[in-house]
């Protein structure tokens, strides 16, 4: 009973304190509603100056453009937005060639290992050892036992298109690459023994798509559409560039090119006016040779035909020269393909001559990561195209005699390279490398490498007519491999 009477007393003493707390309640609600009323008031005053402000930038931006100003202020602007569209690549290649033959250096009159591998027909005309304009073997890996750094490659492009029509492309290299391209010869870097800090501009040129047609535009120094390989070691399945593209094709044209695709047809086309086979600039006479293009592609087979002819003597407008070249490439799977590639050339100067030469080459991928390449290579010269002498030096009467004093005449050149590729990581790759060459003649002495003395002043001593040469070579690409 008495718990009843303790339980309906605290029952009344709660109500109690619920109707006693009613009337705080009511009063905190009359508070929110007045703060509210002052919080729309100071929104709506924000908002009167913001109408005010934007109406005062709406009369700024006309007077700016009333007044000219607009193009200015755009291009200022858009300064983060061109370089956006900038493309940023390159990669870094280091080298060790060893020539089986050894030539070694104490009897090299260009002093040390530098050309012991190039042969004789490279010394033809040149004081700093590679000539453009004479034949030579391994032209960009010329010395035994020595390590090179061979590219420290960079390239920047604004590409093109329907948005953006205007562009450009630069191609900018050091290292002993640079140092043995044609023309490089003027910036005397491979005369002296730091090759490292050669420096050579690859390309370098304007790009504009025409409003009509798909057709693009460049004009200034721009790679030839002629052959397989390519400066580029990463674009290339060897380490060495081949006999082929040696003896015959150019690398780059200074001069102006228009073309693009045909439509969705798979053909696309170039033309173009230049100074000459090399990049002359000045040009060497009053001629400008044509090189062309024509090709198509699909997913498995590209089929090219390319020519360049004109006058490339010096001052020689009428004597007219020139190279064909046709290529097919073949790539049934991802880790398979493989290229044939031809070339006839001939030159209309001092002599006629003539000389034809074709390679055979495929890489098979063994994982996604290691891969096997094979080239084989086959030139031929009737006509002393090649302008090897192939001609040691002699003595007559205790009298040594020049060098030039027998023409090498019907040659033929074989070469095979086998190379071994693996990624290391996504960006580092090394490849192994063996090269044999082989030279015969039906005309003068068969001599054309290096053994041991660069010259047997006696004349004892045959030298070799095969060469056989490895090399090791360690590739960084700034972006990932198969991803150019």
């Amino acid at each position: 009973m008495r718990s009843r009477w303790m339980a309906t007393l605290l029952a009344f003493a709660m109500f109690g304190f619920a109707l006693s707390g009613l009337s705080p309640s009511v009063k905190a609600e009359d508070d929110t509603q007045t703060q509210l009323k002052a919080m729309q008031d100071r929104m709506q005053a924000m908002e009167d100056q913001l109408q005010a402000a934007n109406k005062r930038v709406d009369e700024q931006q006309d007077l700016i453009q009333r007044s000219g100003l607009t193009e200015t202020r755009g291009a200022s602007s858009g300064l983060p937005g061109f370089l956006g569209s900038i493309d940023i690549g390159g990669w870094a290649a280091a080298s060790y060639f060893y020539n089986v033959n050894d030539p070694n250096d104490h009897n090299n009159p260009d002093g040390g290992l530098k050309n012991t591998n190039i042969g004789y027909s490279g010394q033809q005309g040149s004081a700093t050892g590679f000539d453009p304009n004479a034949p030579g073997f391994y032209p960009l890996h010329p010395d035994h036992n020595s390590f090179s750094l061979d590219q420290l490659w960079f390239s920047i492009e604004r590409k093109i298109s329907e948005e953006n029509r205007a562009g450009f492309r630069a191609d900018i290299l050091y290292g002993t690459t640079a140092g043995l391209l044609p023309g490089s010869s003027f910036n005397g870097n491979r005369a002296s023994y730091d090759s490292t800090s050669s420096f050579y501009v690859q390309q370098a040129y304007v790009q504009y798509l025409v409003p009509f047609g798909n057709i693009t535009l460049k004009a200034g120094k721009f790679e030839t559409p002629l052959g397989v390989e390519v400066a580029e070691t990463i674009y290339n399945w060897n380490i060495t560039r081949g006999t082929v593209w040696t003896l015959f094709e150019p690398i780059t044209h200074v001069g102006a090119q228009l073309g693009g695709p045909i439509g969705d047809s798979g053909f696309d086309w170039s033309i173009a006016g230049v100074n000459g086979f090399n990049p002359d600039s000045p040009d060497i006479n009053d001629g400008k040779s044509v090189v062309g293009h024509i090709g198509w592609s699909n997913k498995m087979f590209t089929v090219a035909g390319n020519a360049i002819w004109g006058p490339e003597g010096f001052g020689r407008d009428g004597h007219q020269s020139g190279v064909a070249n046709g290529y097919i490439k073949w790539n049934p799977t991802d880790r398979f393909g493989m290229y044939l590639n031809g070339d006839y050339a001939w030159i209309d100067a001092d002599r006629n001559a003539s000389a034809w030469g074709i390679s055979l080459a495929g890489r098979f991928g063994i994982t996604d990561r290691t891969g096997i390449a094979l080239r084989g290579e086959y030139a031929q010269d009737k006509d002393q195209f090649f302008g090897f002498t192939g001609c040691q030096q002699d003595v007559i009467g205790g009298v040594p005699q020049s060098f030039n004093v027998c023409q090498a005449s019907g040659i033929e050149t074989y070469g095979v390279t086998l190379t071994l590729d693996h990624l290391l990581t996504d960006q580092l790759m090394i490849r192994a490398e063996g090269r044999y060459d082989w030279v015969s003649k039906d005309f003068g002495k068969q001599d054309e490498f290096f053994q041991n003395g660069r010259y047997d002043i006696a004349g004892n001593k045959s030298l070799p007519n095969d060469q056989l040469v490895f090399g090791v070579e360690l590739v960084y690409n700034f972006n990932k491999f198969g991803a150019q």
